[in-house]
């Protein structure tokens, strides 16, 4: 990504104040957000919120003291209007490097969602975790940006 393309733009965030964005991300009629399931040592896992941190410049060491909020606040700026969980193959352990194949299961799955709460809140569950366990699904539910109650989530199968 082109480092003079990034943004610095006003947040007023729980976390963020300012942070830098990638310009084409601000700028898009549409943004379709497009992680690969994984495990992640800090969240527990990498979805569609964690996902947005491939937007962010800046000094993202800085993000882990707060990355729940961080990661609210951006997906609060920048909404997905459509997320597209990648579950073909997720990585289970020792994320977000990985590199041993016995990490990885296949599963040939793929999560769609308007909702990207929703979509993480779903896609936790192919993990054996669930929603509540995984704080950035909480507090970004918390902060009204989507849906973590799976049972009043619709899920269709195709």
């Amino acid at each position: 990504m082109d480092r003079e393309r990034y943004k610095n733009i006003k947040i007023k965030g729980v976390f963020l104040k300012e942070w830098e964005l990638y310009d084409e991300a601000l700028s898009a009629n549409v943004f379709i957000n497009v992680p690969i399931a994984k495990h992640h040592g800090l969240t527990q896992v990498t979805l569609g919120l964690k996902n947005m941190m491939g937007i962010m410049g800046g000094d993202r060491g800085y993000l882990h003291r707060g990355m729940d909020d961080a990661l609210s606040d951006v997906n609060s700026i920048v909404k997905s209007h459509l997320t597209v969980i990648d579950a073909t193959r997720i990585l289970l352990r020792h994320g977000p490097q990985g590199g041993n194949l016995s990490d990885v299961k296949v599963l040939n799955k793929v999560i769609a969602s308007t909702d990207i709460v929703a979509a993480d809140a779903f896609a936790t569950t192919l993990f054996n975790l669930k929603p509540e366990e995984i704080s950035t699904t909480v507090v970004a539910y918390k902060r009204g940006l989507g849906e973590m109650n799976l049972n009043k989530i619709k899920v269709v199968k195709v």
